[in-house]
């Protein structure tokens, strides 16, 4: 497929990678020379220098013949401006990058009345993530299928869990909670295990199931996490924005630490029922001030990596139930390593959001229809869910009888609302909602599944 991307930033270098390791012919646009080469250099893409909201460089980069435009730069104005002329020109569809909470409220004005095809808001969107962490705090990550109604999370196994060298088919008897382990990193391998892999000590495993099903698992093996009251954000950046709204709106007692005077202001006016605190929320003292050992979570949330990681490693230190990182480099095994569990990155959350209107884009003359994609593990696996459609020719199978490709499994099957984890004589059946979680292949349709 023919990508225009517009802005090599964070964004969009991130969707650049993504996207040219799946095969589409993708043309980058950004004013930097420097980071249209070194792009260039780095994948397999088309590479022009200039301003790509004006007619003369659309054209260049063949706006007219693109099935997709994607604008990330840094101006929200700049990138609502780069679809429109895109449009006009003949490109079928449009994603823009608009993070201002200006226009929040107006997607369905740009959808709608621009004919803008996508808005995808990085920040937002990395905020609603860490609330649905905080929401659960026993999960390291967390991601959503079937409209919240199953999850996969994310834990480690330390050396006093019972889950310690036992075999996958035993944890079933032993804890009798309906879930599955889909996927378990073990240093920087990973594997989609059987019914006979052995969990190690240190082992990240992932596991799926309803909230109600994962709570009772994490209880019996020890991981569960009382729920969080008190929660101090360290930042004033637009993901503290949008995170404290989010939180506020939920009882719990939010604290907000931001370095600059008149950010600070601007929050206090804007967040009602949200302790703004005006100081250096990497600074020990000002941490102790605050009564850093009285909280239940803080979330590292400033501009700058090793502050947000130097901030959560005292906190760790310190004994905060939840410690969660933003970083927006992807050193996320580095990040394990020294302790640090729970890691978000706004542009791999972004990512997947515009990773899965790609495939379904791509997939529009396919038969399944992909309606969640997250990448999980640094991107070493993936967990999709599809819609069984009307005509597929493996319908009413038993799974025993279908050849599935390897280092794949189906996480589960959602039934007019009812949660089945398949075994050998379960079945799809039509307008089924199939979770399938892979490691080391993409999946674009249901079809891909099999061998």
């Amino acid at each position: 497929m023919y990508i225009i991307i517009v802005g090599l930033g964070k964004l969009g270098s991130t969707l650049t990678k993504q996207l040219s390791t799946e095969g589409h012919d993708i043309v980058v646009v950004d004013p930097d020379n420097s980071v249209v080469s070194s792009t260039v250099d780095a994948y397999d893409v088309m590479g022009i220098c200039g301003n790509g909201a004006t007619y003369e460089v659309l054209k260049e980069a063949g706006a007219a013949k693109a099935k997709l435009i994607i604008a990330a730069t840094g101006s929200d104005e700049l990138n609502i401006l780069c679809c429109l002329f895109a449009k006009h020109m003949g490109t079928e569809n449009t994603i823009a990058r608009v993070r201002n909470p200006d226009y929040a409220g107006q997607s369905q004005f740009l959808r709608n009345d621009l004919g803008i095809s996508m808005t995808v808001n990085p920040e937002y969107e990395t905020a609603n993530e860490i609330s649905r962490i905080i929401r659960f705090p026993s999960a390291a990550n967390l991601d959503s299928f079937a409209g919240g109604r199953v999850e996969i999370a994310r834990v480690r196994i330390h050396s006093d869990n019972p889950l310690c060298d036992m075999p996958i088919h035993e944890i079933r008897k032993k804890t009798k909670a309906k879930v599955i382990i889909c996927a378990v990193q073990r240093n920087d391998s990973v594997f989609i295990p059987s019914g006979d892999f052995v969990l190690h000590c240190d082992d990240v495993i992932s596991i799926t199931g309803t909230r109600a099903e994962l709570s009772s698992f994490m209880k019996q093996t020890g991981v569960y996490k009382q729920k969080i009251k008190n929660v101090m954000i360290v930042g004033g950046g637009r993901i503290a924005y949008y995170l404290a709204k989010l939180l506020s709106d939920t009882g719990r007692n939010i604290k907000l630490i931001e370095l600059k005077d008149e950010r600070c202001r601007h929050m206090s006016d804007m967040l009602d029922d949200v302790t703004v605190i005006h100081g250096d929320g990497t600074d020990q003292d000002i941490l102790e001030e605050q009564c850093i050992d009285g909280q239940d979570a803080l979330i590292a949330l400033t501009g700058i990596d090793e502050e947000n990681i130097i901030v959560s490693m005292y906190a760790e230190s310190k004994g905060v139930n939840k410690v969660i990182t933003k970083v927006n480099r992807h050193s996320y095994s580095i990040l394990n390593d020294i302790g640090l569990e729970t890691v978000v990155s706004p542009q791999i959350v972004a990512g997947n959001l515009v990773t899965r209107y790609v495939r379904a884009l791509h997939n529009s003359a396919g038969n399944s229809q992909i309606q969640t994609l997250y990448k999980l593990v640094g991107g070493k696996v993936e967990a999709a869910e599809f819609i069984v459609p009307e005509d597929a020719g493996y319908l009413n199978i038993p799974f025993k009888e279908l050849e599935l490709m390897p280092n794949l499994l189906i996480g589960c099957i959602i039934r007019n609302g009812k949660i089945i984890f398949p075994g050998g004589d379960d079945v799809m059946k039509a307008n089924d909602s199939v979770i399938v979680v892979t490691a080391g292949r993409i999946i674009e349709d249901l079809h891909d599944i099999f061998m």
